[in-house]
Order: C-alpha cells, then structure tokens, then sequence
C-alpha cells in the first residue's frame, strides 16, 4: 500500500513538474502552422519605448480556409506576470490583412509573443524583438516627412542639451501609412511635425485622431518655403493662412535669433520662405517676411514657419537645434510643460481610488435571513409545547427535520435574491475643468465580485485599466538568468467596446480600476477671481445643464462656502482679509483670507474645508470626506502640472478651485462579465479652475505664489548674475553650496507700482536658508525674510520687471537642498489711483 502510494505521489509531481514547465515556456513559444503566416515588428522602424502606448504592427496571411479568430500579443507585466492585448480577427481564405494592436510596456523585455487562436487554442505563434529602445524620459516628436533625417537637429539629449533644462526630444519618422489611426497611439506623441507631405494623404480615421490631437493640448509644427503648397490647403481651415508666393531672404536665421533673444551670428543663409497672408506673423526677420504664424485650435497650438522645417542648409547651424525648445519656453510655456511630461507618471495625477471605508448602498437578505432562523425555532418551540402537552413528543423527528428544511429553504431564495451576492462597485468620478472650458473625467473604481476567479470589467464610452505602479524597471535579478513571467494577469480586448479581464484568487477580492476620457458634462462654468483690498473676490456662472449642490471655492489663502447654484444661475463669493489667531497652530475659518499662510498651500485648505463636513459638503463620514479632500488635492495638482510647475512643495498654490457636487449626473456605467452593476457608490466631484485676474477691478494687482515660475541663472563675480545660461544638475531641488540665484520675469505689469512683496518657501525650509534680493537701485545683495513682507519692495523689482534673489546656507550645512522658490506679489495701477 505505502509503495503504491510513493508511485502515485511521485507520478502527481512529476505530473506538476511538467505543467510548471509548460506553463513557463508558453510565454515565448513560437508554432508554426503552413495554413498561417505572421509577421510582426514593435514600435516604429522597430524602435520601441516605455511608459508609452506603442503599436505592435502584425500582417497575417492566411493560405487555408475562412478563419475567425483572436489575434494577441503578450507583454510583460512583472517578473511573475504579463499582461495580454488581443483583438478579433476575421481572414477569409487566401487573404493577407494587416493589424495594429496598441500596447504599453513598463518592465524590460527582449521579445514579444505574438499569437493567433480559434476557440482559446493557439494555432500559430511568432517572436519579435525590438532592433532599439527609447529613452524612456524622451517626449516622442513624430515627422511626418519625406526627409525625415533633415529634421535630426530637432533630437535633444543629455549631451547636446544646450539650454540645459534637462529635457529630452526624439524623433520618429512617420509616413502616410504608419500615422496612427487609433488616439492612444497620437497621444503618446508630444509634437507632430509635418513637412512638405500633404496631410490629405491620410486616411479618414487618420484625420480624425490628428484633429482630436490636436486639440485635446498638443503641438504642431507646419512646414513652409518652396514646399507650402503642399500643405498650406489643408490646415488653411485651422490657421486662415493663404499661401501668397514663395520668395527667398538673407536674414531668416538673424531673424530667428532675435525672435528667441539670442545675440545674433551674423550668418547670411540664402532661405526659401513662403509669403503667407490671412494672419500676423509672431516675427518678421529684417526683410519684413513674416518667419513664424502661431495659431490656438481647441488647447493645441499650429505653429507655421515660413521657411522649409527640412531645409538642409538651414538645420546645418546649430540655431535650429534648440529653436523650437527656446521658442515654446518663451510662447507657450504652460501648454509645453503639460506635453513635456504628459507620460512621465504612468497614470492620472486626478484620479482618486474610492477608500475601502466606503460602503455601497444595497439591500442586504441578511436580516429576513435571520427572521426566518428566528420563526423557525419559534415555530419548533411551539410545537414542541404542543406535542408534549398532547404527550405525542415523538412526532418532533418529523417537524425537526420539515422546519429546519423549509428554513433552509427560505434562506437559499433570500441569499440567491439578496443585492449583496451581486457584484458591487464604489466609483470617485473627478471631474476637472481646465481655464480653456475642458472637462475631462479621471474615474478611480474599487468593484468587488462574489465569485472568484476571471472576470471581464467594462466601462461604456472608455477604456478601463488595472490600478498598477507604473513604474519602468527590470524584471530579471543581476545575479540570475532572465525569468519569463508564467501568469496571465490582465487581459486587454480591443475593438468596438474595450474589456479589461483580470483574476480574483477569491470571492470578493477587490479590483481597482481606473479610466481617463472626456467627461459627460454638456456647457461649462463661467468663473472669475480677483483681489481688492478687502479680500479676494470670485463669482461662479453655472452655465451647465446640472443642479450643483452646495460647493467651496478653495484657495492656498482659505475657502469660502458657495450656495447651490441651478442651471444659468450666478453665485459671488468673498474672503475677507483675516489673520491667524495662533500663527503657530493655525487654523481656517470659512469666508477667511490668511495671507500670512505662505506654505500652507491647497492640501491644509482642502482638508480643513472638507472637516467641516456638516456645514459644507452635506453630511459625510469620514472616509468620504477625506476622498473628496483627495479629489480636490489631485485637481488642484492636475492644473498645476499643465501650468508647467512639475516640482513639489507649494506648486499647487498657483490655482484657485471652484468644487461642488453636481446632481442628476449619468453614473459611471461598470459591467462584470457582461452584466451591468446595480449596486454601486457613485461619489462625483466636479472641480474648476477659476479664472484669476491678476489685476483687480479697481487697480489693485495680486500675483500669487505658483502663479511666476524663476528661473534659475548662473552667477559670476561678487554673486551676481549673468547672462549665461545656468548649467546644473536639478530643475527642481537646489544645492545651497551652489548658491543657487533666480530670475523672476513678471508679465503685465506696465503701470504697475510694486507696494509689497514676500519670497515663499516650504517652512520645513526656511530655517536652513538665508535669502538675498537684488537691489536694482544700490546693485548690491540685500538680505530679507522669508515668508514674510520686504520692506521698500519696489526697490527690487527692475525696468524689466525682473526680481533676483538668492539663497545662501544659514548653517554649516553645505550639503541642505531648497525647492524652487516662490513669489508674492501686491501693487496697484498706477493711473487707477484716486
């Protein structure tokens, strides 16, 4: 019996053994079959990158009879998992028909498995590998052009990075048959160049992402010179350029340095450069051509040159290598930063994953459960009474067992019947419209499902994924072989309605998804925000179809309760100018104005708003309150980010929110397994940029801090600056044995006499700093407070409306970084005085 036995459990092993090993190669397991012929490349021209969606471009050709399929590709997820994208596929005899399955790839792999099967069986498979990666930093710039190479001085790097900001470009060649049809795809490019081929070449659909693309906040830069024509047809209805002739000049490149400010060579580069007329040049060179037309399409931008972007001998000089760079820092400073780092978290800075605290709202069978447990042994008990009383108590072996089954009974249909054995979701809908009018919804939703196992997730109208850490690394150990991930976590289905298929090890195991897209929010809110000696001002136009509940205006200074506002109605707002009873514990009062608050920012604000949750959001617990303190935070940090400040610390102060909750908005619609989700939490939150004046309606000028991004400049003797561009290792935290020196540039501020200013910092950071100001009348370095109100405040403020300051080690601390400073300034007009 024991040998017996040995023989068995050493079968079974050897049995696991071998399924393990199956199990591991399927990964990468290549089969042939002569019905079928695949070919496959990843990436474009077979360079791929991280972090980003990138095609995976397959041809299949298939020699045997009608086939209806699924044609997948696997990817690498984690050392132990991998993710599969997969699409229906329909090939009739003797067909050859191409495919483009969007995936994104965040852990390095070598090889990708592409496979094609009918009823779950793979029947043909084949491996590709990418010929070269991409710096995964990179913001990807698409050429759509016959002499893609011509336009290489576009390429910036950490070795030709001549303006030193750390930033990285890459081109890669398009043509009319590679441009992306599918919209994630376009998105993943950050700049789309179009040089002397004419866009009607491509496809509907092609057309279409472009234009989506475009004015979802992209750039495109238009090509001009000798060949115009070609192109000028058709963007004349974004820009209302008509191409007047093609001429040639002598001063283009003079004309280019001093459109960017930068000390002309000297250089005579005989250009071709097309006459254009319709719209305002942003710049003419010195023989009055007009070089470069700017042109705002949704929140995109149309930048056409004049000149010939391929031109040899114009992308010879070293100008053109970081025109474009110096060009969009000058002019679109804001909309640059917002594409520069569009993919460099991996995911949506809005989103919000509801908390677990959060409970769904849905009948339970748990209650008319134990009713019927209750009437059962009521019921025994009176029977036994009864039979004992007639002394016929034999007859219990038969009412036992008939109570007990009908209860069973009863609680079988309750539990079948019951809400709460059907799938459950609790859904955060952040909707965030930006100063332009969009309103996009960032969806965080934690559903749970009663069974385990695989189960397929959709959402109407978007494409659901996995809440994951993005983050790009490596899946091999340096001391081991490479592994190949052996479990299917997620499955992707492409087509008309997007699925999502992942794994629950076990019944009510929680799923945490997330989705980005446009948000179901028809009109928009009208908002305006301005400060005047009593405080800071702003009224809401609710110019939507929703009824919005009682909301909060939230500012880095406070917040101010704002009534329920119906469609079309008009709400006014104002905090008051107060101060901190106990700086050293401060705390916010509604409808006050601290602007002693310097480094608070709009995280206390948020969180102090929603503690007070009787008073302003309704009656919430406490999970819920802090959700939606989390909602604004992340809105706030997601409008930051588009105006260009990426770092951290106070970068959110820069923004004055407009948050409410509005009513009748469609919920968000979940399905598992085919099957829509009744039981669900909806939490929507709808919050807006409002828009700041800087200027007051009676003269008064408030620059708040976040609103001026410096820039840091290098320093020669005595400390002071010069002209030269800083070289240095951080664009966001700065050594102080560098002595690091910044350059304030204030905008619209003709007119203006400076009356009070204060250089911001973190608290966490003013005790180990000194800091310093240019004193433009003396010429020398003054020392000031931080955080606090420099005295003769114009003094520092220049011709140019520049402001220079400095920051020194308060200790012997050498080694102690700072963020990137921050200013406030106050003033008023001078003609606006009485």
């Amino acid at each position: 019996m024991r040998k017996w036995l040995r023989k068995t459990a050493a079968l079974l092993l050897a049995g696991c053994l071998i399924c393990m090993a199956a199990s591991a190669e399927t990964m990468h397991v290549e089969k042939e079959n002569p019905s079928f012929e695949l070919k496959a490349s990843i990436g474009y021209n077979g360079m791929m990158t991280y972090g980003k969606t990138i095609p995976v471009q397959v041809t299949v050709r298939n020699a045997g009879g009608d086939f209806e399929g699924t044609l997948a590709v696997n990817i690498y997820a984690t050392a132990q998992e991998y993710d599969r994208y997969e699409t229906a596929v329909s090939l009739p005899a003797g067909s050859e028909r191409e495919y483009v399955l969007p995936v994104t790839v965040y852990a390095r792999q070598d090889r990708f498995t592409v496979e094609l099967s009918e009823n779950g069986e793979t029947v043909c498979a084949v491996n590709v590998a990418p010929e070269g990666v991409i710096n995964p930093s990179a913001m990807l710039i698409g050429v759509l052009s016959t002499r893609p190479r011509n336009l290489n001085s576009l390429n910036i790097d950490r070795e030709n990075d001549t303006l030193a900001r750390y930033e990285l470009w890459q081109t890669v060649p398009l043509t009319p048959e590679t441009f992306p049809e599918d919209p994630s795809l376009l998105q993943s490019f950050g700049i789309l160049v179009v040089d002397d081929i004419d866009p009607a070449e491509l496809n509907r659909k092609q057309q279409e992402a472009l234009d989506s693309w475009l004015r979802s906040g992209r750039i495109l830069l238009v090509g001009g010179g000798s060949t115009a024509g070609r192109n000028t047809a058709f963007f004349s209805g974004y820009t209302g350029l008509t191409l007047e002739g093609v001429g040639t000049s002598d001063s283009v490149i003079a004309g280019l340095e001093e459109m960017i400010s930068r000390s002309t060579s000297g250089k005579s580069v005989p250009t071709a450069i097309a006459a254009y007329s319709g719209a305002k040049p942003l710049w003419q060179d010195a023989e009055k051509h007009g070089l470069v037309y700017r042109t705002c399409v949704g929140a995109g931008r149309i930048y056409t040159a004049a000149f010939e972007l391929g031109d040899p001998q114009l992308n010879a000089e070293s100008l053109m290598h970081f025109f474009w760079q110096q060009l969009l820092v000058n002019q679109d400073q804001n909309l640059y930063s917002t594409i520069l780092y569009a993919n460099a978290d991996g995911y949506s800075v809005a989103t919000v994953i509801p908390e677990e605290g959060i409970r769904v709202k849905a009948r339970s069978g748990l209650l008319p459960g134990l009713l019927a447990v209750a009437g059962a042994l009521i019921l025994a008990c009176l029977l036994w009474i009864l039979l004992k009383r007639r002394d016929k108590q034999q007859w219990m072996w038969l009412a036992l067992p008939l109570i007990s089954a009908a209860a069973a009974l009863c609680l079988v249909l309750l539990s079948a019947g019951s809400e709460t054995n059907r799938p459950v979701a609790v859904i955060a809908e952040n909707l965030v419209q930006d100063s332009s009018g969009t309103v996009r919804s960032y969806t965080g939703i934690r559903t749970a499902v009663p069974e385990h196992g695989r189960h397929l997730f959709s959402k109407t109208g978007e494409t659901l994924r996995l809440q994951i850490y993005n983050d790009i690394g490596y899946i091999e150990d340096e001391e081991e072989e490479a592994k190949e991930p052996t479990v299917l976590r997620t499955t992707y289905s492409l087509g008309r309605e997007n699925t999502l298929t992942a794994e629950t090890s076990a019944p009510w195991d929680q799923t945490i998804l997330v989705s980005e897209g446009p948000a179901a929010v028809e009109g928009k809110l009208e908002t305006a925000i301005w400060m005047e000696e009593d405080g800071l001002h702003g009224e809401i136009i609710n110019g939507t179809g929703l009824n919005l509940k009682a909301g909060k205006v939230i500012t880095s200074y406070g917040y101010a309760d704002v009534p329920a506002l119906a469609p079309g109605k008009k709400a006014e707002v104002l905090l008051t100018r107060r101060t901190f009873s106990d700086p050293t514990n401060p705390v916010y009062e509604e409808g006050g104005l601290y602007l002693s608050s310097a480094g608070m920012g709009v995280y206390a604000v948020a969180g102090a708003a929603t503690a007070k949750t009787a008073s302003g959001w309704g009656t919430l617990e406490r999970s819920e309150a802090e959700m939606i303190s989390n909602m604004i935070v992340n809105a706030a940090d997601q409008l930051n980010r588009a105006k260009g400040n990426n770092s951290y610390g106070m970068n959110e102060n820069g923004v004055f929110l407009y948050c409410a909750e509005p009513e009748n908005l469609p919920e968000a619609e979940i399905s598992v397994d085919g099957k829509p989700v009744e039981q669900k939490t909806c939490i929507p939150l709808l919050s807006v940029e409002m828009n700041y004046s800087i200027i007051g309606r009676t003269g008064i000028v408030f620059r708040s801090a976040g609103m001026d991004v410096p820039e840091r400049v290098a320093t020669g003797d005595n400390l002071m600056p010069t002209e030269e561009p800083y070289q240095g290792s951080s664009p966001y935290y700065h050594n102080l044995n560098e002595t690091p020196t910044f350059r304030f540039t204030f905008d619209n501020m003709e007119g203006v006499r400076v009356e009070n200013l204060r250089i911001a910092i973190d608290i966490y950071y003013a005790s180990q700093v000194e800091c310093y100001a240019l004193n433009v009348k003396t010429g020398a370095w003054d020392r000031i407070g931080i955080n606090e109100d420099v005295k003769n405040a114009a003094d520092y403020v220049d011709r140019e409306n520049r402001l220079f300051v400095q920051f020194r080690p308060a200790s012997q601390d050498m080694y102690a970084d700072i963020p990137t400073p921050q200013v406030v300034l106050e003033g008023r007009l001078t003609h606006a005085e009485n």
